[in-house]
């Protein structure tokens, strides 16, 4: 554990009651630095899918030591990336993102199975909504590159929402409307973690700096055979 700073085992009760947690200064400057040159090549797109497996450097410039020390921590043994997504919003792609849960994974080929629903095929890539029970047993890890705020779009998420498992439309409206959200402001360095099912939002930014982040979902499960992750690395990744 003495990869990680700051973490105790706190953080896995706050992620279990409120959905998320921000851990302050989990990249050192020489890391956050790293992260940041290895994500230049596609600094200038919105949203890059599949980031660790088409960007070898941008998988490189990741501690993953420290990172599976922190999953560790949160009780997320052997949690593997299974999927992985670069976003950048800023002054010429600058959008709204309602209310939402996560609720599609991504797997390496189309197998009707009783629980999985909502196919969809994007990019060479098939989508499917699991089960509830996949998606509870999953994890995000947002890094921040940038500092994040309201003015520039930090994330907006509703503290406990994920404790009512998978809501319709209607639900997430009417939650949206009546819930005191709070705002995850984050210094670059940062690290958010969130659990799927959480509602999370953002504005437009007001502010139109760059708001860059690596978004990775983490899971320890298999999927049911015959389903596979499609962004599955079960390589071993050794802990200090």
């Amino acid at each position: 554990m003495n990869e990680t700073i700051g973490i105790d085992q706190s953080i896995a009760a706050t992620l279990a009651s409120q959905g998320f947690f921000v851990v302050p200064g989990f990249l050192d400057e020489s890391e956050l630095q790293r992260l940041r040159e290895a994500c230049q090549p596609i600094s200038d797109q919105y949203g890059v899918r599949q980031v660790l497996q088409n960007y070898p450097s941008i998988h490189q410039a990741v501690n993953w030591n420290k990172l599976h020390a922190m999953l560790h921590a949160v009780e997320m043994i052997d949690a593997q990336p299974v999927r992985s997504i670069f976003f950048n919003k800023n002054a010429d792609h600058n959008w709204l993102v309602s209310w939402h849960q996560d609720m599609t994974i991504c797997v390496k080929q189309k197998t009707e199975l009783a629980g999985f629903s909502k196919w969809t095929y994007k990019k060479d890539v098939h989508y499917v909504e699991p089960p509830a029970a996949v998606l509870e047993a999953m994890l995000t890890c947002r890094l921040a590159l940038d500092d994040a705020s309201a003015e520039n779009a930090a994330l907006k998420v509703i503290a406990g929402s994920h404790q009512s498992g998978k809501l319709d439309e209607r639900q997430i409206v009417d939650i949206g409307q009546t819930t005191r959200h709070e705002t995850c402001v984050m210094r670059a360095g940062d690290i958010l973690l969130m659990k799927p099912l959480l509602l999370h939002a953002s504005d437009k930014a007001r502010l139109t700096s760059q708001r860059r982040v690596l978004h990775l979902e983490f899971s320890a499960s298999e999927l049911p055979p015959p389903l596979r992750w499609a962004e599955a690395d079960r390589q071993p990744v050794h802990v200090s």
